[in-house]
């Protein structure tokens, strides 16, 4: 009997040892976990220092200003992360202020909130999950900030349908499978990119360079 029951205790932890490593093994890509765009700057956001291969990179959440959660960042270390999430308001300005300066080409000519006004050099820019929007005045950015998720899907849906009607690739970047009619579209870096689904969305988003090279290859 006693050999009996090791026996059985013995398959039992196996083949919980084997749904560990499946589960590790199909773990979702960090792409799918944030809203926006990727982290896009270099530098910790913190300290200012060069990001290293053991960056730490963290999607917000549980922050109190709700308008933080889900936008990816990256630290140099762990505790530049801690003293960001002790106090973001520390840090922002000067974050959003490189992720500005960093922002491609705006890719829209309308204001989001009025959308008959159309975006000049006096626009306001307002940074929300990495990405830049430019709105026509200050009375549209409080009215962005109020309900900025909103305004977000009015922003890709407005990307698509500028991007759509002249996009070349009609493969996925990522399983190189044909665009049928379940593609989905994903703007990411002011970027329109046609995935075959949504599980190639993360890879895009983990890595858009790579995807957008492939596009660009494709015209």
């Amino acid at each position: 009997m006693r050999n009996t029951l090791s026996f059985a205790f013995a398959s039992l932890a196996a083949v919980a040892s084997a749904a560990l490593s499946i589960a590790m093994t199909v773990a979702p890509v960090a792409g799918d976990a944030f809203g926006g765009d990727p982290y896009p700057l270099d530098t910790c956001a913190v300290s200012g220092e060069k990001l290293g291969a053991d960056a730490v990179t963290t999607v917000l959440t549980g922050m109190k200003d709700k308008n933080l959660d889900g936008t990816q960042v990256k630290f140099c270390c762990a505790k530049c992360e801690a003293s960001f999430k002790a106090d973001p308001s520390k840090y922002l300005a000067k974050m959003d202020e490189a992720i500005v300066k960093a922002a491609p080409t705006y890719p829209i000519e309308g204001c989001l909130v009025m959308t008959d006004e159309r975006i000049d050099d006096s626009a306001k820019t307002v940074v929300y999950q990495n990405r830049v929007y430019k709105l026509c005045c200050k009375k549209c950015v409080a009215r962005f900030s109020k309900d900025p998720a909103k305004y977000a899907k009015d922003y890709d849906a407005a990307v698509i349908a500028k991007q759509k009607p002249t996009y070349k690739a009609t493969t996925c970047p990522i399983s190189g499978k044909p665009l049928g009619e379940g593609a989905v579209d994903v703007v990411v870096n002011g970027r329109l990119v046609r995935a075959c689904c949504n599980g190639c969305v993360g890879p895009i988003k983990a890595d858009p360079k790579a995807a957008f090279a492939k596009i660009d290859a494709a015209k």
